[in-house]
């Protein structure tokens, strides 16, 4: 059975959390975890979950309540576990939370693992804006800004990309938009 958790800044599991996700994602593509700690006691807009199956955290969930939109920042679920659908089952009760419309970064289709990221995003009703060109402002110093792309699902058809960019850039990452 699948479980989410909402995590504490004292919460057992964050070096279990904390080791799924500097494994999961490049260091350009990711916070310190020290900040990630300190945005969940100061920041009511983030989360970060756990996810288990049964007793065993097997993945991770970091989000964002933003005004009309939800973020997914980082989703990943421990490598030896991906494939038999838990992401699946994660990802489809975080969208049927509430009626607000999720968005997320992914990298562009370069290679097999990032087409099927996509692929996976697009079977849960993800629109990939493939023709939005979007920059992930740098984690900080010593890390790159990267050119992803945007994912949205629920979100109104033809909706404006450019605010939603200036939404996170000002929010998620502290900078004006355009600024790497």
């Amino acid at each position: 059975m699948i479980c989410i958790k909402k995590l504490s800044i004292n919460s057992a599991e964050l070096d279990i959390v904390r080791a799924i996700y500097e494994s999961s994602f490049p260091i350009d593509e990711r916070r310190d975890f020290e900040s990630i700690v300190a945005l969940m006691s100061d920041n009511v807009c983030f989360q970060l979950e756990a996810i288990y199956s049964g007793n065993e955290v097997v993945g991770m969930l970091s989000s964002w309540q933003l005004d009309e939109w939800r973020y997914v920042e980082h989703f990943a679920i421990e490598a030896t576990k991906r494939g038999g659908g838990i992401g699946r089952d994660v990802l489809r009760e975080y969208i049927e939370r509430n009626d607000t419309p999720v968005v997320l970064e992914v990298e562009p289709p370069a290679d097999v693992y990032s087409r099927r990221r996509i692929a996976f995003y697009v079977s849960m009703g993800f629109v990939l804006h493939k023709d939005y060109r979007y920059v992930q402002p740098s984690y900080g110093e010593g890390r790159e800004a990267v050119e992803l792309l945007l994912m949205t699902c629920g979100a109104a058809s033809g909706c404006n990309l450019d605010a939603l960019s200036r939404l996170l850039h000002a929010r998620v990452y502290g900078v004006k938009y355009g600024v790497k």
